[in-house]
């Protein structure tokens, strides 16, 4: 039987922890942990990566075999507590709390997809994100990559922290399996693209003034798929350390995609080549 520790105060010090974790990303990258929220995300979690559990005391009740089961501390919160360490409108009355596995360098350049695919070894297919700002659409990123069958992220400096609650809400999971590298500063940035071109990996970035559509180029190589921060796109100091800028058509009066929408385009284009 795991610890189990009763919370029926506001005051209480891991009810107090538990809150600033969801709220504070330097104490995430200080205590190398986050917090996932909601049946889903505490179903996906390796066991060994879960640190502590927090349950609502009704939810408790119906599921305590399964959450004893975890082996690992519990916290048992009475509900109406329960929502100062919620992150949604409507609590589903479980979260945890587990380990931050951040990727480096050479996992994202030589790392396999999901799926386990050979090709992952000689042609990776890397998502470099650049300055993504909205945890949405950065999380719902990381689970197209993985259905696209996406060998590694990178996240640029400036980007949204990659374990905050709506990113992991949103990955659904994906977050967990990918390996994904958060950049902390533009030195880093130089040195990942100088590393993928010694790696023979080449950047296409995608850009509106482009002249090549994004499904006329060959993926089949290793390659970095370069996406733009939501209003200004690629940086122009990123842009020119590309191969090659690609461009997604479009009719209407619509200037520009949803980022998020950019990178499914053009993901599961490389994907349908990587099949044939």
């Amino acid at each position: 039987m795991p610890e189990h520790t009763v919370i029926t105060s506001a005051s209480a010090k891991k009810l107090k922890n538990a809150a600033a974790l969801l709220k504070k990303s330097r104490l995430r990258r200080e205590k190398q942990c986050f917090v996932a929220e909601g049946r889903h995300l505490f179903d996906e979690i390796a066991r060994e990566d879960l640190i502590e559990i927090y349950v609502s005391r009704s939810y408790y009740e119906a599921h305590a075999e399964e959450i004893d089961a975890a082996g690992r501390p519990v916290c048992i919160v009475d509900d109406q507590l329960f929502s100062r360490i919620s992150d949604t409108k409507t609590p589903q009355g479980v979260l945890c709390i587990a380990r931050i596995h951040e990727a480096d360098a050479k996992q994202i350049i030589g790392a396999k997809n999901a799926a386990g695919s050979d090709i992952g070894a000689s042609a990776p297919l890397i998502l470099l994100l650049d300055r993504i700002s909205d945890p949405g659409n950065l999380g719902t990123m990381i689970r197209t990559a993985e259905a696209a069958g996406v060998t590694g992220i990178v996240l640029s400096p400036g980007s949204a922290d990659v374990w905050q609650p709506k990113v992991v809400r949103a990955a659904m999971g994906a977050l967990f399996r990918m390996p994904v590298l958060t950049l902390e500063g533009d030195g880093e940035l130089d040195a990942m693209t100088s590393q993928f071109k010694e790696a023979g990996i080449r950047m296409y970035a995608t850009d509106l003034k482009a002249d090549a559509a994004y499904d006329q180029v060959d993926y089949t190589g290793p390659c970095a798929i370069v996406i733009g921060n939501e209003s200004h796109g690629v940086s122009p100091e990123l842009l020119d350390r590309c191969d090659r800028r690609i461009i997604i058509p479009m009719r209407g009066r619509i200037e520009s995609l949803n980022a998020a929408i950019a990178a499914s385009l053009v993901t599961f284009e490389a994907a349908r080549q990587r099949r044939l």
